[in-house]
């Protein structure tokens, strides 16, 4: 007689059962959006089908909930590394303590930040735009920034904050992708380095 029994996936709270298999998917992305199915995503998350069918319905939905919550979750993580003054470190100082939070967040969540800085073939173009508009606010918060950073180091009048919020965006960004596409060579440190360099030379 066979004994084998079937492997059941330990149970778990409603909402904990969501987040991991959210993560589960997300942990597909990389290979390309082709390859998250609900299929895939039960055997990632080792549970079955109708464990995943209980809280997601279809593909689409599944998705969805992913990437509404990577978008939330990419979002606080930029607007917890901005400063919101300079009140205690002056803004060269500000500026290159936020880009090494963010690297650290990137480092941290590095399939989140694929999905936002290096989005693989197929993704939605919904999430494309919800990027956009939120990198559109992070900028305009940014250019804020400099504008104030440029007036509190003086003799910088003539410098175009717009442009350098937009420098500022792009350096931090072109950071993230780096630590992302090669960590070994690009860490953490030697990015926060560089950048500080950049900012301290605006001096």
């Amino acid at each position: 007689m066979n004994t084998t029994r079937r492997k059941y996936a330990r149970r778990l709270p409603p909402e904990q059962r969501r987040e991991q298999l959210l993560d589960a998917a997300l942990s597909l992305i990389p290979a390309g959006f082709d390859t998250v199915t609900m299929e895939s995503v039960a055997k990632q998350a080792e549970v079955t089908k109708p464990v995943l069918y209980d809280l997601f319905a279809n593909r689409g939905e599944l998705i969805g909930a992913l990437l509404e919550r990577e978008a939330g979750r990419a979002t606080e993580q930029v607007l917890a590394a901005l400063p919101t003054d300079f009140a205690t470190r002056s803004p060269d100082d500000a500026f290159a303590d936020a880009v090494r939070v963010f690297v650290t967040a990137v480092v941290e969540a590095p399939d989140r930040w694929r999905l936002v800085l290096l989005p693989p073939e197929g993704t939605p173009h919904e999430f494309r735009a919800q990027v956009e508009l939120v990198r559109a606010g992070v900028l305009a918060q940014i250019e804020d920034l400099a504008a104030l950073g440029l007036k509190e180091l003086g003799r910088l009048d003539d410098l175009d904050a717009a442009l350098l919020g937009h420098a500022m965006l792009a350096l931090a960004e072109m950071s993230g992708r780096l630590v992302l596409t090669d960590p070994e060579k690009f860490t953490p440190d030697r990015l926060a380095a560089f950048v500080t360099r950049i900012a301290h030379g605006l001096r």
